[in-house]
């Protein structure tokens, strides 16, 4: 019986945790399903999974060959590179998350374990830390969703219709899009591609929640990990019986740790390299927007594009906080198996604590690609190279 009421708590809690990050990412088809899901709801998830790409393209292909093929002014076509940037960013991350969905279902699997086998203490360290992830997918929803569809809906309506110099009537798309067959202009064919942009837009907001999400999911759950062990290692000293298996427990815990560790390395390290190198972009170019728009005193373009700018700042800033997070959690670990009271173990007991305090004075961090620290200090440094090519195209265009 108690162990059929710790599953049912143990599932209780994992839709507690997912219970944002699950709706979004179930509604680009990236939510990992279980292998007996019938049949129908998998052809669902691969029409979703057509239907997504279908929407990134419709933005990047078009929008694309309107910057090349016809636009001829360099700082219009600037201006329309962040969303064709920002779309291919989700594009490649939609296509990794669905490549690591059997890692991502492997952590979720892990997660509900360690929530079976908890005692009521850490059922409650493991909650808090899950009540964290849930208010940053709600943040980061909010920002993104409200910058991004304002910059979708609201200014293209503000432009309004444009009259050119041949006396032809051109309505603004949410990205300008130039077709070889079509007539974007024309109804219904400019409905259309306005509602269709929109709905790209949801979906590529979608990818953005979605992964800070399980990111923060992930790495808050092996946070608690590491908060629970300082607690078992500090408890050590305390029983003079502890017997020898209990301490190989203990190291147990270490590496069960490290492998959930490093599976989330695999999930999320070539995501967080496409985040870094895309957000350096997108925080320069939006920036530079935000100059133009300055320039031509359009008070509401400022307030969406600042609006766009702080949900792309707090987005790579989550990443790296919660990175860093792991790296100061890491340190206690350290410091408290190395401070602990040996001495009032057995000479037997000692022995099983060497290999604790090796293995955690090697911690294993989260990195981009294995190059990049995810950390404060990478954050930093991300800032500092965005306002340094925010200044060299200041002065260039």
């Amino acid at each position: 019986m108690e162990n059929i009421s710790g599953i049912a708590k143990a599932e209780e809690d994992l839709k507690y945790a997912t219970r944002f990050v699950k709706p979004i990412m179930g509604m680009i088809g990236a939510w990992p399903i279980s292998p007996s899901t019938s049949f129908l709801l998998k052809v669902l998830q691969r029409l979703r999974h057509i239907f997504t790409y279908f929407l990134f393209f419709l933005i990047m292909i078009p929008t694309l060959m309107y910057v090349f093929l016809k636009e001829k002014n360099n700082k219009v076509r600037l201006k329309l590179m962040p969303p064709i940037i920002n779309c291919s960013i989700q594009c490649f991350k939609y296509t990794i998350i669905l490549w690591r969905r059997k890692e991502i279902q492997e952590g979720l699997y892990a997660i509900k374990h360690d929530w079976i086998k908890a005692t009521e203490e850490e059922r409650l360290i493991f909650r808090s830390k899950a009540k964290i992830g849930r208010r940053v997918v709600l943040v980061v929803a909010f920002t993104m969703y409200g910058g991004g569809l304002c910059y979708r809906m609201i200014l293209p309506l503000l432009k309004g219709t444009i009259v050119t110099a041949n006396n032809t009537m051109i309505r603004a798309l949410p990205c300008p899009s130039y077709f070889f067959i079509l007539n974007e202009q024309q109804s219904p064919i400019y409905e259309i591609l306005f509602v269709l942009q929109i709905i790209a837009g949801i979906a590529i907001y979608a990818v953005i929640c979605g992964f800070c999400g399980i990111f923060a999911l992930l790495v808050l759950h092996a946070w608690s990990m590491l908060r629970i062990l300082v607690n078992k290692i500090k408890k050590l000293v305390d029983k003079s019986d502890m017997s020898e298996v209990v301490l190989q427990r203990k190291i147990m815990d270490i590496i069960i740790f490290n492998r959930f560790l490093k599976n989330i390395e695999t999930i999320t390290e070539y995501i967080c390299l496409i985040e870094m190198i895309g957000s350096t972009c997108m925080i320069c170019l939006v920036g530079y927007c935000i100059l133009m728009e300055w320039e031509n005193t359009n008070t509401m373009a400022i307030v969406i594009y600042i609006t766009i700018q702080i949900s792309i700042i707090f987005c790579i800033f989550i990443l790296c906080y919660i990175g860093q997070l792991l790296v100061d959690e890491n340190y206690i670990v350290s410091q408290a198996s190395s401070t602990i009271n040996w001495y009032r173990l057995s000479i037997k007991n000692m022995r099983c604590l060497i290999l604790i305090i090796a293995m955690s004075n090697y911690p294993m961090k989260l990195k981009a690609a294995k190059m990049m620290e995810m950390s404060l200090i990478t954050f930093t440094d991300i800032m500092k190279v965005s306002m340094g090519y925010l200044n060299i195209l200041r002065e260039i265009i």
